[in-house]
């Protein structure tokens, strides 16, 4: 695929711009781009033709996918679910695609299996209603710097997931211990 430069320059400050790690070279054919700084997890030509090919997508359909995942948090259930509908692929293909380009969520993490598995445990709520909730609670988080739990927004979380603020606050205290230290 061949992209007149300008246009890829272009397409490369619009993927810039939403934070994903797109070097401007992957955009023109031929090249092989070398990682770029601020990038978590870069992304070559060469990788994003494959990805594209292994969905049955064109590269700049997979390119407006991982835009709009970057923009619904990454390698969230969001980012995974605005790529699908960005992309109009199954979820299975769009998480596999996500985290192949922003990385899989540690086990341990708070939006991790684990976390997520203890969760839905603690709180008697099916996996993905815990799931939901701490992929909310992680977007609440990077939207504020905090989690209140006697915020109109913690509420509605633990509202959504079929328990009290108070019950969401503790079970949520107990899964943080209980994750092994980063």
């Amino acid at each position: 695929m061949h992209i007149d430069r300008r246009l890829a320059g272009a397409i490369a400050g619009i993927v810039t711009a939403a934070g994903i790690a797109i070097p401007a070279a992957a955009l023109t054919s031929g090249s092989t781009p070398s990682p770029t700084p601020a990038a978590r997890k870069s992304v070559s030509s060469s990788q994003l033709t494959t990805l594209a090919k292994s969905a049955g997508m064109a590269e700049s359909r997979l390119t407006d996918g991982l835009i709009a995942a970057k923009r619904a948090g990454g390698n969230n259930a969001a980012g995974i679910a605005a790529f699908a509908a960005s992309t109009g692929v199954p979820r299975a293909t769009a998480e596999r695609i996500v985290y192949a380009v922003f990385g899989a969520r540690s086990n341990n993490s708070l939006a991790g299996p684990v976390a997520v598995s203890a969760l839905a445990n603690r709180l008697g709520v099916p996996v993905a209603a815990a799931q939901r909730a701490l992929d909310r609670l992680d977007a609440l988080s990077h939207e504020t710097g905090s989690i209140d739990p006697k915020s109109t927004a913690f509420a509605g979380i633990a509202k959504d997931a079929g328990v009290r603020p108070a019950q969401l606050a503790a079970a949520l205290d107990t899964v943080k211990r209980s994750l092994p230290a980063k």
